[in-house]
């Protein structure tokens, strides 16, 4: 059957259908163009062309208009919380502010969208302009400890440290004292940020200690970073709270004096200075013997080294105090020899040392020498393994030495000197 007997069979069947076709081809065109359009309004409401020139129109050329087109669409979609939201936020735009009632699109805002960024940072204005503590803290920490916000993070440190100096603010200490108790982790974020807002850490230890006593207590790493911070204020005694909490344990004068624990960086543990062992003069390490377990061996390489080589701080109310060891130095090629040194941290005035230690053979050999802390150290003392002549540090030395067993007790006032 040919085409013209299919046309002759069923006259106009053809043209319907292309009819029918047509009005397909332009529903689909049509619903495409609104498709597009709706795409393009929603792209411009949420800037994501600002240099789109149609977004001109769409979001107002000017702030009023902007206004206006906001409440625009409000009024279509009252559900609209990112309009309501940028609606609040020019509310609060002294050129923006005339005709809208800021305080209720705030409320409205608060409502339909807790969490958001811009309605958390208006809502802790408000509340900080009228001293409304909890109400501030409530949001700062929000904004702080949930979107990493640095501004709310900064006014957190600011308010830590107003809350400490005088006069005395109780409605702000209590706020965030109650703010810790509800949920300490917004602390980590603001303890880190004081020292770099040039704001003392010390000023936060009522907090500090709340949150430690807290379970699970301070993060290791934060625990470490107060320490080290504490330290650099001269807060000793509350730098060693801070390690006694830590460890949950009595602690002698003296920490891991034994070396069979590694190191723990950052607190009143063994520091080694020299930061890069392969280049320095000094590699500092734990080693096996099998006598004694762990032992601290520094090799010398003869290069140049940084000095002191090792140092533990200590804190020691003022008294009396004997330092015991032992030590090999078997191949130790030195004219003058190593010395362990007391000193006041403070100001790095020497307190005690030990007589040199030079080459003595595969022998261990004691060690041992007797110090008075006055109270001008302020409590923190430094022990700390140098060259007994400041020249060797620079000339570089060649062997190796190990120490292992030390002690630090009181000692009765009479045998408080500098001697061995």
């Amino acid at each position: 059957m040919t085409a013209a007997t299919l046309t002759d069979a069923k006259p106009g069947w053809a043209p319907a259908r292309m009819g029918v076709f047509a009005l397909l081809v332009l529903a689909a065109l049509w619903l495409g163009w609104k498709a597009w359009d709706v795409n393009i309004t929603m792209s411009c409401w949420k800037d994501e062309w600002p240099n789109l020139p149609v977004c001109e129109e769409i979001n107002g050329r000017t702030p009023p208009e902007r206004v206006a087109r906001l409440q625009e669409r409000l009024a279509a979609n009252p559900g609209d919380s990112p309009a309501l939201v940028e609606l609040t936020e020019l509310a609060h735009r002294p050129e923006t502010a005339a005709g809208l009632d800021a305080p209720a699109l705030l409320a409205a805002a608060g409502q339909a969208a807790p969490q958001d960024v811009t309605v958390l940072q208006l809502q802790a204005n408000e509340a900080l302009r009228a001293q409304r503590w909890p109400d501030a803290l409530d949001k700062l920490t929000r904004l702080s400890q949930h979107h990493h916000n640095a501004d709310a993070t900064r006014v957190l440190a600011e308010l830590v440290a107003l809350a400490a100096q005088p006069p005395a603010q109780p409605t702000l200490q209590q706020a965030l004292v109650d703010a810790v108790g509800a949920d300490a982790g917004w602390l980590d974020r603001v303890l880190r940020a004081m020292p770099g807002a040039k704001l003392p850490l010390g000023s936060a230890m009522p907090l500090v200690a709340l949150a430690s006593a807290k379970e699970p207590g301070l993060s290791a790493p934060l625990g470490l970073y107060v320490i080290r911070q504490l330290k650099t204020e001269g807060l000793w005694l509350e730098a060693h709270a801070i390690w006694l909490r830590l460890w949950k344990r009595p602690l002698g004068y003296l920490f891991n004096g034994d070396f069979e624990q590694n190191f723990v960086a950052g607190g009143f543990d063994w520091e080694v200075i020299e930061r890069d062992p392969h280049r320095g003069g000094a590699r500092i390490d734990l080693a096996g013997r099998r006598e004694r377990g762990q032992v601290l061996r520094v090799a010398f390489t003869g290069r140049a080294m940084k000095t002191p080589l090792v140092r533990q701080h200590l804190l020691l109310p003022p008294g009396s105090y004997r330092f015991a060891g032992e030590f090999q130095s078997g191949d130790l090629r030195s004219e003058r020899g190593l010395a362990w040194v007391f000193s006041c941290a403070s100001d790095g005035r020497e307190l005690a040392r030990t007589t040199p230690l030079m080459a003595g053979g595969r022998t261990w050999q004691p060690l041992a020498v007797s110090l008075e802390v006055p109270a001008e150290c302020g409590l923190g003392v430094a022990l700390a393994l140098q060259t007994e002549a400041p020249f060797e540090a620079k000339t570089g030395l060649r062997g190796e030495v190990v120490f292992d067993r030390f002690t630090l007790v009181q000692a009765p006032a009479n045998q408080g000197t500098s001697q061995p």
